[in-house]
């Protein structure tokens, strides 16, 4: 009586044993993830700093030898110049008042930016489908080979005022932000993670 008791106690365990996996297998795999994701996050933040401290230096990054830095910098990350698993957008951001409009030759009534933040030079280096910026989306045709945005496009069109910028940074009339945002996926990830977000975003300000 006793081994056929302790028979039908291995059968349970094997029962109980599978019962938990369904929910022990899914945990597991979540935790991996979510470590690995983490790890993602800090080369991310990594990569964006480092691009943002050369961007505030003066380094043109509209220049491809420049893009091709940042690309090394995302090694690992699967980045390339203009496509992959990334993106990285390189921003400055500058508060118009009238000494701007005065300087960009265009009258206070004209002046639809003023008192506002607005974007006057913008790059972007990886895949450009992958997200667009938070602050602003300047009209392609607005935006020159280096990068720059003409004064009279910037005091007034409405697609380069970086929509709530003040709340991130709040500027004097003429002062000039540089920004830096990334943005990488792990689609290698997906598949075991489809519960926690598909990407890392990544902001730095100088």
């Amino acid at each position: 009586m006793r081994g056929n008791y302790r028979k039908r106690q291995r059968g349970n365990q094997v029962i109980e044993f599978a019962l938990c996996s369904v929910f022990l297998v899914p945990l597991f795999l979540g935790t991996v993830v979510l470590g690995m994701r983490l790890g993602r996050s800090i080369q991310v933040t990594q990569v964006v700093r480092d691009t943002a401290h050369m961007y505030a230096r003066f380094v043109d990054f509209a220049k491809t030898g420049n893009q091709e830095m940042v690309v090394r910098i995302a090694s690992g990350l699967k980045m390339t110049r203009t496509g992959g698993n990334g993106v990285v957008i390189l921003s400055q951001v500058m508060q118009i008042g009238d000494q701007q409009c005065a300087e960009g030759g265009v009258a206070i009534p004209d002046c639809f930016n003023r008192t506002r933040s607005v974007v006057i030079h913008r790059v972007v280096i990886g895949n450009s489908s992958l997200r667009q910026s938070s602050l602003a989306t300047p009209t392609p045709a607005l935006v020159g080979a280096d990068g720059k945005i003409a004064p009279v496009n910037y005091l007034r069109e409405a697609s380069v005022v970086a929509t709530n910028f003040a709340s991130m940074l709040v500027l004097n009339s003429g002062e000039l932000a540089y920004v830096v945002e990334g943005y990488f996926i792990s689609p290698e990830l997906d598949s075991f993670g489809a519960y926690l977000p598909s990407g890392v975003y990544s902001r730095c300000i100088f």
